[in-house]
């Protein structure tokens, strides 16, 4: 049946669209986005699929509901909210969402990061058959996901669970996803992290394959049923890095200053 749009976007831009890309490696080529929260609308991937959307979503203990990240960063000033994109017009194209905490002295808690994806890997009936790698856990891998029949109700699918209970229900992808005649599935992959402490960012890099790639352990694969070699491989992972402190880029840019002035007296000497 024809679709209407789930994410309105605000501040879209073209992402890759111009380039020439072989149909075999199209993954990545196509839609728009990112928007204000990082979301994306009708990545092309494959020989006929497209993601019809992806949308972050973000929960950070003491910052009300789950919402969308550039939102739920706006309600403490020591938060930063950045999204960056790399791998279009390749077979692999990597999404990083990076919440900062400038705070010297404040730390945050119960972090919960999700993405939520439709991939449609062929637009008759968009039906898709799910595999899924999901061994136990390493650092940085999805913690949860979820793989369900979309439905058009919006207090019963992904989204809005999440935006109630702040958790993805960790499960296996429906049985009629995995079944030969497949599902019109829609996902969401969790990460989570205990804290982001002073001068701290959490890194969640999402990968989006059509050529079976994964930067994770964890992932899952959307066949299109009626797309023969039309493949999306959704993985990603999450990290917890320092930031250097102002202070500390002031006093490394200080150091690089007098190491070129000192080569630059050391070259005036030399002789000709």
């Amino acid at each position: 049946m024809p679709r209407t749009s789930l994410l309105p976007l605000t501040a879209a831009c073209a992402l890759a669209c111009a380039l020439a890309v072989p149909a075999a490696q199209a993954a990545v080529a196509g839609g728009t986005g990112p928007d204000f929260e990082g979301g994306f609308e009708n990545i092309a991937y494959g020989l006929a699929g497209n993601v019809f959307q992806l949308t972050p979503r973000l929960f950070i203990n003491g910052l009300g509901s789950p919402g969308g990240p550039a939102s739920v960063t706006t309600l403490n000033s020591a938060l930063d909210y950045a999204v960056s994109v790399a791998g279009a017009g390749s077979g692999l194209m990597t999404v990083d969402y990076r919440i900062t905490n400038s705070s010297a002295t404040d730390s945050f808690s119960q972090l919960r990061f999700m993405v939520f994806a439709n991939p449609d890997g062929e637009q008759l009936n968009f039906l898709d058959r799910v595999t899924e790698t999901w061994g136990a856990a390493v650092a940085g891998d999805p913690v949860r996901r979820e793989v369900h029949a979309a439905t058009a109700d919006p207090f019963d699918n992904i989204l809005g669970r999440f935006a109630v209970n702040a958790n993805l229900t960790d499960a296996a992808p429906d049985a009629a996803c995995l079944a030969p005649a497949g599902c019109d599935a829609v996902m969401g992959l969790q990460w989570n992290a205990p804290t982001l402490g002073p001068n701290e960012s959490l890194l969640v890099r999402l990968a989006l394959s059509d050529d079976g790639r994964s930067v994770s352990g964890r992932s899952l694969s959307f066949a299109g049923v009626g797309a023969a070699g039309t493949t999306l491989t959704v993985s990603g992972f999450s990290q917890v890095t320092a930031v250097p402190e102002p202070s500390t880029w002031a006093m490394a840019l200080a150091g690089l200053a007098v190491v070129a002035r000192l080569a630059g007296r050391r070259a005036r000497r030399l002789p000709a």
